[in-house]
């Protein structure tokens, strides 16, 4: 028999998988994803390995992941979420076997090929996919908690990872972290996460077999700007959390202290994703995001000046409340624009995208600065993605502004 969470009822019946999600969300993505940029400075410092060989590698890793989203949606729309996940997790194991023991650059990117794909398959689309069509009523606010939870890793896990690999090295703190992402989802996969095909989506079979194509359902009205608002703040958002570190280590500070911003910028938009989800329930989810997009213009316009200490705390703040709002309300304006038939297949293949312009972002940055010796060009090329997105969020009109509440009635 197939579970059926959500309806008027609120979070409550939905529990196993808000809680399953937070915890792997908390170590896989908090840990495995949110952290790159530790280690990245890490291994510039410990090799002669370059900036921009280095983040092209976690491009390549990106550019696996973005290739991997349309094959793991169409999974999750024909097998539920369990076996998708269960490759990503033996993926994850690759991946980090290879970390532990690499010797040369080649390696690093080899590794992030197979992390690339898993983290997709593990963490990234399944569980997000699940809580959309499994929680009307309380979409945002759910999709909220389960981000928040690499929010909260990122903010305990990075500094802890900075404080293992001064003490073991990176390679023994690959080790630990290795082992965190790969084991937490193993019981979940067993005893928590919906078994089979989701609900929501098994009742639409029959529709989905006579409606519109792929293509046709990627050429409805307000797909366009959907990808806008998620391509381009993918290629801002993962350059800043790739090269944050080191851009503040520029500025002068420590990189126990650019660690602890990173953590803290992450942990900091667990707070926006919840605060973005109530929001986007409440009010809707377009003034959600153009308030999102707006305040993270913001940031990126004071991060210049974030030599000093308190200049930097207003940048956290800002930075992660944007991101973690734009995170939890995203897939409630994918939900109305694509519609229940095709969910995962459709917000999959805008997910590719989506990635691709992820993993463009970092090695363009990385490239600038290792061309001009600063962070000034990627600066500004952050800057104008998010005024991009913001022009677009502002421009966009229609249905997309309905209420989390109005979108799930539409598909209980």
């Amino acid at each position: 028999m197939q579970q059926r969470w959500g309806g008027t009822m609120g979070l409550r019946p939905a529990l196993p998988l808000v809680v399953a999600g937070f915890v792997i969300s908390f170590f896989v993505v908090g840990g495995g994803i949110d952290t790159v940029s530790v280690f990245l400075h890490a291994i510039s410092k410990a090799t002669d390995w370059s900036r921009s060989g280095l983040s092209l590698a976690v491009s390549i890793g990106a550019v696996s992941a973005a290739l991997s989203t349309p094959f793991v949606g169409a999974a999750v729309d024909r097998y539920g979420v369990r076996v998708p996940m269960a490759v990503g997790v033996a993926l994850l194991a690759v991946g980090f076997g290879i970390l532990i023991v690499m010797q040369a650059a080649w390696q690093f990117a080899a590794a992030n090929v197979f992390l690339g794909a898993g983290f997709a398959a593990c963490a990234l689309l399944p569980i997000t996919i699940a809580v959309t069509v499994h929680v009307p009523g309380r979409t945002a606010l759910a999709l909220g908690i389960v981000a928040a939870g690499s929010s909260v890793g990122a903010l305990v896990l990075a500094p802890t990872f900075q404080a293992l690999i001064e003490t073991i090295g990176w390679r023994g703190t690959y080790v630990v972290m290795g082992a965190a992402v790969v084991l937490t989802p193993l019981p979940f996969l067993l005893f928590a996460l919906p078994r089979g095909r989701l609900r929501a989506l098994e009742h639409s079979e029959t529709a989905a077999r006579a409606g519109p194509s792929l293509g046709e359902g990627l050429r409805q009205r307000g797909v366009l700007p959907l990808a806008g608002m998620m391509i381009l703040p993918g290629l801002a958002g993962f350059s800043v959390s790739v090269h944050l570190v080191p851009y503040l280590a520029a500025l002068g500070h420590s990189g126990t202290t650019a660690a602890a911003a990173l953590g803290a910028t992450i942990g900091i938009s667990g707070i926006g994703k919840i605060a973005g989800g109530v929001v986007a329930d409440r009010f809707g989810a377009l003034p959600a995001i153009r308030l999102a997009f707006v305040v993270w213009l913001a940031a990126l316009l004071l991060l210049p000046r974030a030599a000093s200490s308190p200049m930097l705390a207003l940048v956290v703040v800002l930075y992660g409340l944007a991101l973690g709002t734009q995170i939890a309300v995203i897939p409630v304006i994918a939900l109305t624009v694509l519609g229940n038939e095709r969910f995962g297949a459709l917000y999959g293949v805008l997910q590719l995208a989506a990635m691709l312009a992820s993993a463009v972002g970092p090695v363009t940055s990385g490239l600038i600065f290792d061309a001009t010796g600063r962070y000034s060009g990627a600066l500004l090329m952050w800057t104008g993605a998010m005024v991009a997105a913001a022009a677009i969020a502002f421009w966009m009109r229609g249905e997309p502004a309905a209420t989390a509440a109005s979108e799930a009635r539409a598909i209980a």
